[in-house]
């Protein structure tokens, strides 16, 4: 009996993973270089994230963009004037769009599960110059909560991470 026990835990294991998880998925349009944007809009994230998570993943995103050398229109430019920020519009925009944000695994393994995409759009154009997409990909905190008062750095740290995986092929904005 012990046997067949132990031959059944040994056949579970060699069942091999439940899958590999999905690559993201990135797209740069032709000549983008022509007609890459210098400041960029980053709207508010769209989609249903836990309380500061969204936030987060939008700050996130727009420190990204800085480090990517571009110039991020300040929010409350944003907020005092969305007739402005819209795709097609006078402005670049950046959209942000979470179908799927799984935090349940930050208190155990540190990681986020995702399903979303980031769109950027040059002015007067509402084709995407940039697109990247993640289809339930984990996402790594560097941080394992193991109180809930760490749960906002974890979600802090995960969505900097978000970020980082979305604008990974964002090209980075040339000096002249």
């Amino acid at each position: 009996m012990r046997c067949s026990f132990a031959l059944a835990l040994l056949a579970a294991g060699c069942a091999g993973p439940r899958g590999a998880d999905a690559p993201p998925e990135y797209r740069v349009a032709e000549g983008f270089a022509a007609r890459r944007p210098a400041d960029i809009a980053v709207l508010p994230v769209a989609g249903t994230l836990p309380e500061g998570a969204a936030d987060d993943l939008r700050e996130a995103v727009r420190s990204r963009l800085i480090g990517r050398r571009y110039a991020p229109v300040r929010f409350k430019e944003i907020a005092d004037r969305p007739g402005d920020f819209a795709p097609g519009g006078p402005n670049a925009v950046l959209l942000v769009e979470v179908e799927r944000w799984d935090d349940a695994a930050l208190y155990g393994t540190g990681t986020l599960r995702l399903t979303g995409s980031l769109t950027l759009y040059g002015p007067g154009s509402t084709e995407p110059l940039y697109r990247a997409a993640l289809r339930d990909a984990p996402v790594p905190a560097r941080f394992v909560a193991h109180r809930m008062e760490d749960r906002r750095r974890s979600i802090g740290l995960a969505a900097a991470e978000a970020a980082e995986i979305l604008l990974a092929h964002l090209p980075l904005k040339g000096d002249g």
